[in-house]
This record gives structure tokens, sequence and C-alpha cells, in this order.
């Protein structure tokens, strides 16, 4: 009995979201044991693209953190900056609520020549930020200064930034050469290619060989393949109606259980 199974249009899909497809596919195929669908050739040929998935997906991580990290550094930057000129401000005001709460904090930022942080290179400025935590827990004197201007959340945010920035880096320093670049486009295309040629192998055989259940396996890969159809047609109507999918989190991957 020919079978024909219901494809997914693969340039639709994000790279993070076509590796998610293949990698559920090579389990399903697995699960099913296919090489005994005599389709050993056509599976061996997807399968050759296993360690460039893998290392894609290493890759895509590594630009994620890279993401990650330029965000918090911006962030990070905003806080001294902002943190710098509010205590620079309130030098000028004769309050008496204010002006000892500045008194204490305008050597501080001095010492730390704070406002030149933000310009310095990424690791300088996680040290020097590092350093001006520490002198900051130190003594309780700049603990309540700032707390008197109103700026204990601010300094808080900046340091916790500051020490997620720190193991950011650190993951991606171990993460870096792990994995080598891959060819992105030319990955996809001959991977989409195998995958194409492999559920043509396996409607011909379901066609071919009556002693062979192909069903089963079928039936899975079809579940995989209208989930992701639905999905993406989902995504297309919502861009049509102007929403900026761009932005919109990975379709999420398939529940199998």
């Amino acid at each position: 009995m020919k079978i024909k199974i219901n494809r997914i249009h693969y340039p639709s899909l994000r790279n993070d979201e076509f590796i998610v497809v293949y990698k559920e596919t090579v389990a399903i195929c697995e699960a099913h044991n296919v090489s005994s669908l005599r389709v050993e050739k056509s599976y061996g040929e997807l399968l050759s693209f296993r360690s460039e998935v893998e290392s894609l997906s290493v890759q895509l991580r590594s630009s994620a953190l890279v993401a990650q990290m330029n965000f918090i550094d911006h962030e990070r930057d905003l806080l001294i900056n902002g943190i710098t000129r509010a205590v620079k401000a309130l030098e000028y005001l004769d309050f008496p609520e204010i002006t000892p709460h500045v008194d204490v904090l305008l050597p501080l930022l001095d010492k730390h020549d704070t406002r030149t942080i933000a310009a310095a290179a990424r690791t300088v400025e996680t040290e020097r930020l590092e350093k001006f935590e520490k002198e900051i827990n130190a003594d309780a004197a700049f603990q309540n200064a700032f707390a008197g201007l109103n700026l204990s959340s601010a300094i808080q945010r900046l340091f916790e930034l500051n020490r997620e920035y720190k193991q950011l880096f650190r993951l991606r320093i171990s993460e870096s050469g792990a994995e080598p670049e891959v060819n992105v486009a030319e990955l996809r295309r001959n991977s989409s290619k195998a995958l194409t040629q492999f559920f043509d192998a396996v409607q011909y055989g379901s066609y071919l060989y009556d002693d062979l259940n192909y069903a089963p396996f079928v039936a899975e890969i079809t579940q995989l393949h209208q989930y992701y159809n639905r999905q993406i047609k989902a995504r297309d109507t919502r861009r049509k109606n102007g929403a900026k999918v761009s932005e919109e989190p990975a379709i999420p991957p398939m529940n199998r259980e």
C-alpha cells in the first residue's frame, strides 16, 4: 500500500526550529528502527549531517549568548553612567538631607573614575565594577549614602548585571572553539535535501514492499509534520496581519508523549 507523507516547507523554519525538526525526525526513526524498512541508503545520508547539526546547535547557543551579553553590557553602561550623573548633579543642591550622602559618595566615584567605566573594554569594565562593588560592600557608610539618595536599587541592579555578564562570559569562553563553525545555508540546503530524499524513499518503499509495515513510522512522522505546518501557517497569518513575528519566540517542540 503506497503511503504519502505530508512535508514541512523547511525554508519556513528558523535555524533553531530546523535543528529540532531534524533531531525529532532522527529520534522517530530510531524509535521505529527504520533500518528494517529497506531505506538504509537514504537514512544513512540523512544521518551524515548529524554532527553538523549538533555543531550548529552550539553555534546558535553561542550567538544567543553574545546577544544576551550585548544587552547586559548596554544595561550596566546605562546604570553606571546614570548613577554617576545623578550623584554629580546632586552636588549642586544645598539640601541638609542630601548633602551628607553626596559628600560621602563623590570621593568614591572619583576614586573609581566611574565616568569612564562604561567606555572601558568589557573585561576591564567587569573588573572595575567588581572592585567598586567590593569597596561599597565593605563600608556601611557607602551603602547608607546610596540608600539616602534612593539609589540602592540602581546600584544593586548594576552589580547583579555585572555578575551575570561575568558568568555568561565564562560560559562563552568555555564553548568557543568547542565546535567548528558551520556554513548554515549549505547545511540547511543539504540536510533538507536529505530529509526530502529520505521521505521519498519511505514512500517508494511502502509501495514496493508489501511485506513491511511502514504505517506506525509514517503516522508519527505525519503527526510531527502536521504540528509544524499548523504552527508555520499560524505564524504566516500573524505576519500578514502586521505582527512582528521575527520578535516572537521559536515554535516550541512538539510534545510527543
